[in-house]
């Protein structure tokens, strides 16, 4: 056995498995009620008006390259009865529990059952994983998917040609749930295959594109051929690297984005693994990188990388590398619990609990705006107000909406009206003629338009629920932003 390794007790399936439950009975009580944001309405139309991947608004069902499990999970949901929201909601809660699981399972490989356990108890506790547990995005399957196969890869890794072929057959189906795992983990699947005989390789190899035919396949057939949905997935692709590649502001930008996701995602741990991460390279300095040590590196830095100098464009992304540097954790702490003392364990152990406490603390009852079940209840109330507003006081066929970020959560609760993507803060300026007045709701902040060009004559007024109406008479306003419009509920 080698020094450090874990043999992991029979039980641990059984301490995994209640950990999942307990993480689904912590995430019903405050699951948002209303779609979080653009793509979430976007999968709520793959539900409602079937799967169609384009990279254009008006056919996205959604944007490419189109997560076609995660989008018939949540059709499972919907076959049940529940609403498009919560069906996609129950796939992210579904996803939290095995993330948790999976993150016990490899924590136990490195770490006694005490540190194990209470390392994913912090994980299942932290804001940042609580959050995306409770929305209709997929960002918490990257946990999930993450988990489940660096734990399958790690333990195929010189077993029986089987094995490693059932671990390549799913990597290929965990990315009909999200594309980006075979571009992250594609270096640890290689580090699994490496001491197999040729031929198992070749086995594995086939089952890997086996796995991944299970979803391109239906994905290529409902998006318009294969022609079509490649150009458009390549064109994706080249807006995201366009927004944050190969600037040294947006290189800085993406470090900062990256640093502030993860110091929600570790806490107070965020130091213990900089620092014992940092003592351990230098320990190995000089010395070719092996074993576990490659392991977490082939396993943690291909994301880490494409975030850096591609694209990260949410918190969520780094939900890819979160259970992994829990697990790095949990593989540094094991050579110091033998030499540390008794008192020294201790508080570790106090450490690794005050963590978990500090995390549950700071979203059930914390104000963040972002990460706390203050912000979803917010949400929620904040969209039904904006919608019960507008329907009751705000005729549609005199009024014209403009949203910003939130143009498409305004559209599905409001299908009935016109309206405008404009944001002060975007280019390009573009004018708005107005051939008779009418009524500009300014549905969030952002969407202001510039008043230096509204007509003269025009007169603001406050309303309900944080919305701005803005009565302008006929004539020229100057909106900024893409030209999008949507009418109906429908982008055109």
């Amino acid at each position: 056995m080698k020094r450090g390794v874990v043999i992991p007790f029979r039980q641990d399936r059984y301490v995994a498995l209640f950990l999942a439950l307990a993480t689904v009975l912590s995430r019903l009580p405050f699951a948002a009620h209303r779609l979080w944001e653009w793509d979430s309405v976007l999968y709520a139309h793959a539900l409602e008006q079937g799967f169609h991947v384009d990279d254009a608004l008006a056919g996205s069902r959604p944007h490419p390259p189109g997560y076609l499990f995660y989008v018939a999970s949540a059709a499972i949901g919907r076959a049940l009865g529940l609403d498009s929201d919560h069906a996609l909601i129950a796939v992210s809660i579904a996803a939290s529990a095995v993330a948790v699981a999976a993150c016990y399972l490899l924590c136990r490989r490195f770490a006694g059952p005490v540190v194990s356990l209470l390392l994913a108890v912090a994980f299942a506790l932290d804001p940042l994983v609580w959050l995306h547990g409770e929305v209709a995005m997929p960002y918490i399957l990257l946990a999930a998917g993450s988990g489940v196969l660096a734990l399958l890869f790690r333990s195929a890794r010189g077993a029986a040609a089987a094995r490693l072929g059932w671990a390549s057959l799913a990597f290929g189906v965990a990315a009909g749930f999200r594309q980006d795992l075979l571009l992250f983990l594609v270096p640890l699947w290689l580090w699994a295959l490496w001491p197999a005989a040729p031929r198992a390789r070749l086995r594995a190899t086939a089952a890997l594109a086996i796995g991944c035919a299970t979803w391109l396949i239906p994905t290529v057939a409902l998006s318009d051929g294969p022609l079509a949905y490649v150009a458009r997935t390549a064109r994706q692709l080249v807006g995201l690297s366009a927004t944050s590649a190969n600037a040294e502001r947006s290189i800085a930008l993406n470090l900062v984005l990256i640093g502030y996701s993860l110091g929600w995602a570790l806490l107070l741990l965020t130091v213990a693994v900089a620092v014992l991460g940092l003592a351990r390279a230098l320990a190995a300095r000089g010395r070719p990188l092996t074993g576990e040590g490659l392991f977490f590196v082939l396993w943690l830095l291909p994301p880490l990388l494409f975030y850096v100098f591609v694209h990260i464009g949410e918190w969520g992304f780094v939900l890819s590398v979160v259970p992994g540097l829990y697990v790095l954790l949990a593989w540094l702490i094991a050579p110091l619990a033998s030499r540390l003392g008794r008192p020294a364990r201790a508080g570790g152990a106090a450490l690794l609990a005050a963590n978990a406490i500090l995390g549950a603390l700071l979203f059930t009852t914390g104000g963040d705006p972002v990460f706390s079940a203050a912000a979803l209840a917010s949400h929620d109330r904040t969209t039904d107000a904006k919608t019960a507003y507008l329907r009751e006081q705000v005729p549609p066929d005199s009024s014209v909406i403009l949203a910003a970020a939130e143009l498409l959560v305004a559209s599905y609760y409001l299908p009935d009206r016109t309206l405008r993507y404009s944001n002060a803060n975007a280019t390009p300026v573009r004018d708005l003629l107005l051939t008779h007045p009418l009524t500009l709701v300014v549905y969030e902040p952002s969407a202001e338009p510039d008043i230096a060009h509204l007509p003269a004559g025009t007169t603001r007024r406050s309303a309900g629920a944080g919305l701005a109406l803005i009565d302008v008479p006929a004539g020229v306003v100057r909106l900024r932003g893409t030209d999008i419009e949507i009418v109906a509920g429908r982008p055109r």
